[in-house]
């Protein structure tokens, strides 16, 4: 746009960090767009058009859509690391594609916690550790001790190595002393065919994908991964309330980021209008629905966040494969 090239005589005259204050201090002048590492009709782009429409209300323009599929969310991260850091480009990523996928997967070149700028967390939404209709345990105690009475013979199923589902039951592994065998998959569906077949002894699952056959009562409920639940899973404990699981809490969290340069009057105005979008009545009931906690709160406790992960994950990944990131 023209205008940011006639800068007046008086804003040429500034220091340098005046000048880059006033320069953003009308941000946003054209569209943002909200990059999503998913299909559309996903449940990422559903969250993500799900914020974009109130945020472009109070920014007073358009925040668009941009679906950037491939490689399990990573080339999306890619785009924005590598985006100009004016605000303009921001990203909707989750703990996967931010953190994971970088721990397990050497052909990842950018280090989301490092290379990109925590702006908002939206929410956490937890796991669900299911059993099959014929294995014997229904509680977390009792699935611990039946580890512990049969070492290396009980196993979990997971929709692939280095996904949050897979390093969730490796933390159980780690912290209650087992030996549950990790069964990787490509997806939910053919998990659950096994785990109902009586092939796999239990399973890690995104809310959505296995609240149905919960409902039908087509598989056993074990625990939650994180502290805090949901109405739809009400009933179902945490894994935390074991005792050799105590202070177990790893879900799955979604937030907003943007190149790591963007100037920080533009994170705080997005930061600021994002914690107002997620206390709106229509996306709180939504994410509520989703079984995602909406947090939102301040970039540095989302960065806290973000890097106690990143520990968590360091801790699992060498044992797990021999990963050195």
């Amino acid at each position: 746009m023209a205008q940011t090239f006639h800068l007046s005589k008086t804003l040429l005259s500034l220091p340098l960090a005046g000048a880059c204050l006033l320069a953003h201090a009308a941000w946003p002048e054209r569209p943002v767009t909200m990059v999503v590492g998913f299909t559309a009709g996903g449940s990422a782009d559903i969250l993500a058009r799900t914020i974009a429409e109130p945020l472009a209300r109070r920014l007073g323009v358009p925040v668009i859509v941009d679906n950037v599929a491939g490689a399990g969310g990573s080339i999306a991260a890619q785009k924005v690391v590598r985006a100009r850091p004016d605000g303009y480009t921001i990203f909707l990523g989750s703990s996967s594609e931010v953190i994971l996928s970088r721990h397990f997967n050497n052909a990842i070149a950018y280090d989301g916690a490092r290379d990109l700028r925590a702006v908002t967390l939206v929410g956490v939404m937890p796991m669900v550790l299911v059993a099959g209709p014929r294995t014997p345990a229904t509680t977390v105690d009792a699935m611990l001790a039946r580890a512990r009475s049969h070492p290396g013979q009980e196993n979990y199923a997971s929709s692939g190595t280095g996904t949050a589902l897979h390093i969730a039951g490796a933390l159980i592994n780690q912290q209650a002393h087992v030996s549950l065998q990790h069964v990787p998959y490509k997806g939910a569906v053919p998990m659950l065919t096994d785990i109902v077949g009586g092939n796999v002894d239990y399973g890690f699952f995104m809310v959505p994908s296995i609240l149905g056959y919960l409902k039908e009562g087509k598989v056993k409920p074990i625990g939650t991964t994180s502290r805090t639940s949901c109405a739809v899973l009400a009933g179902v404990p945490a894994l935390s309330s074991a005792k050799a699981l105590a202070g177990y809490d790893f879900g799955i969290w979604t937030g907003i980021f943007a190149p790591k340069a963007v100037p920080d009057a533009v994170v705080a105005r997005l930061n600021q209008e994002i914690n107002a979008v997620l206390h709106e009545s229509p996306v709180a009931d939504k994410l509520d629905q989703a079984c995602i906690e909406h947090a939102g709160g301040t970039p540095a406790e989302f960065e806290r966040l973000i890097q106690a992960d990143v520990q968590k994950v360091r801790q699992v990944a060498r044992p797990e494969i021999g990963a050195v990131r």
